[in-house]
């Protein structure tokens, strides 16, 4: 029976109790005692002196659906001290596999950047047995995608699902949290989902409801314009059904004095509705850049971009500039089609000088050249915005990012997938908040929203996913420049009672597991 003994470290449960100083003993996966007898024996002594250890961190939004199987090692994921990432965001999952494949994978382009993996699997208890048999390095939770089970029903319909159709998604649904799955998410903003009118998400949100599971909001707009109305729409449906409600990346963009954000926000203070959120700490988002088009273009789709694109480019163009709400050097190209295109790092200002075009006939060249399959990085978002909602109550920490090794090449990934926990951790304590509120946002919060039992807390008997680190040091390194670089401060990272990280670097070890929920 292998065993780790940690000394004389700082011990933060992760409960938001005062911290204290103790020794954790490690046996198999479990946390067998605190505080053991001075004279216990272990395979493995560490010395704790002048660090931290909390439970590993707990990533309630990301996108490494595929990523996973590309990079099981998950190194942006361990070197800052995650131990569990919940996939299946934004409305997005690779299954179910709707029977038009090439505009299913275009629809689920945020979360396709291995190009390498292919959508294999033949449905939600397929894809979760591939998990359950791939070693990587951290644990796994899933939701399933609304827009996925949309497009799978009913295809990119731009309607209201007759009485069969909405029968089929609730069907769907429920195989999938009866399989294993923790939740649905919604992307309202993304093609098909955002076709779901009120009636078609609360009927999602009962069978939900009734499975005691969670229901995860990428809102219909986070802008001045939208931001509000979407709040106001997810607060509906969580009073409407009484399910458990989690908005995703919280947050205002082209906001410019936070207004919308202001009355988003009184509206979460006032309600009683089940409603927590997460965000994550930078000013710059990441997504298709389809998103960037006229609204009642992109609702139809890369496709519908495509045609307008072929029959009126001018008009095109002509609404662009109308519309904007980003400036061009705000907008970054993060990836375009398969492997590393030379306009990759480049915003689009600088390509429309590049190109001697103006910025809109330059996002629509883009958009031809690489067949509507760019991502972009857009800065969208004031700085103190960003900090205000990391420290209400309510919000977690989350990265929306990826799990990748630090030698991916096939694109420009977003800061967050590599720095976001050292970089809140960082922003929270530095303003004031105690380190173990921090630490709270980071592990019981997120594991006490989604139900997992054992984990996110350190006591005994609990699950040993834990992270040693100096909170003096602890911050992170990844840029917009340079986004796959490790934070400093990490010692040592453990998984189901494995040393993934140690002294800050990659052990190797791919201890984690698919976390099935069983209700």
């Amino acid at each position: 029976m292998s065993s780790t003994l940690i000394r004389d470290a700082l011990i933060i449960d992760g409960t938001g109790a005062d911290p204290y100083v103790g020794n954790v003993l490690i046996r198999e996966d479990r946390i067998a005692a605190i505080h053991p007898s001075e004279h216990v024996e272990a395979d493995c002594l560490v010395h704790g002196e002048g660090l931290v250890l909390a439970p590993g961190f707990i990533d309630i939004h990301t996108h490494s659906d595929l990523t996973r199987f590309a990079y099981p090692s998950g190194e942006t994921r361990i070197l800052q001290g995650i131990t569990t990432e919940v996939i299946g965001n934004c409305g997005l999952s690779p299954v179910p596999l709707a029977a038009d494949s090439d505009g299913f994978r275009q629809s689920i382009g945020p979360i396709d950047v291995a190009p390498d993996v292919g959508l294999v699997w033949a449905g939600p208890h397929d894809y979760l047995d591939a998990l359950e048999n791939l070693p990587a390095s951290t644990n796994v939770a899933a939701l399933i995608g609304h827009g996925s089970i949309r497009q799978f029903v009913m295809g990119q319909q731009p309607t209201v699902p007759d009485d069969e159709q909405s029968e089929g998604m609730r069907d769907a649904i429920r195989q999938a949290l009866a399989a294993g799955f923790w939740g649905v998410s919604l992307g309202l903003m993304y093609s098909p989902g955002e076709h779901a009118a009120l009636a078609e998400l609360i009927a999602v949100a009962e069978v939900v409801k009734e499975y005691d599971a969670t229901l995860s909001a990428h809102m219909r707009a986070y802008d001045y314009d939208g931001l509000p109305a979407a709040v106001s729409e997810l607060i509906d449906v969580t009073e409407r059904t009484g399910v458990s409600m989690q908005l995703s990346h919280l947050r205002s963009v082209a906001d410019p004095q936070g207004e919308a954000l202001d009355r988003a926000l009184r509206m979460l203070e006032e309600t009683e509705a089940n409603i927590s959120a997460d965000a994550y700490p930078y000013v710059a988002g990441h997504t298709s850049i389809v998103q960037l088009f006229p609204v009642a273009l992109r609702a139809r789709g890369a496709g519908a971009v495509l045609e307008m694109i072929a029959d009126s480019r001018s008009a095109l163009a002509d609404q662009l500039r109308v519309e904007q709400r980003f400036a061009p050097d705000a907008i970054t190209v993060a990836r375009a089609g398969e492997g590393k295109a030379s306009e990759v790092g480049s915003t689009i200002a600088e390509l429309a000088t590049a190109s001697s075009r103006d910025w809109a006939e330059t996002m629509i060249d883009l958009v031809e050249r690489y067949d509507a399959s760019i991502d972009v990085i857009v800065v969208g978002t004031r700085n103190g915005d960003a900090d205000r909602v990391l420290r209400l109550p309510y919000v977690s920490v989350a990265s929306d990012g990826v799990a990748l090794s630090m030698t991916h090449d096939a694109n420009m990934p977003h800061p967050r997938s590599a720095g976001t926990f050292p970089k809140a951790f960082r922003q929270l304590v530095d303003g004031g908040i105690a380190v173990q509120e921090a630490i709270r946002k980071m592990t019981s919060m997120p594991a006490e929203k989604l139900g997992l039992e054992g984990r996110g807390v350190l006591k005994e008997g609990a699950v040993a996913d834990l992270v040693l680190f100096d909170a003096q040091s602890f911050r992170d390194t990844a840029t917009y420049a340079v986004p796959l670089s490790a934070p400093i401060g990490v010692d040592s990272v453990w998984v189901n009672g494995r040393r993934v990280v140690e002294s800050g670097i990659s052990t190797g070890l791919l201890p984690g597991k698919l976390l099935r929920r069983v209700k």
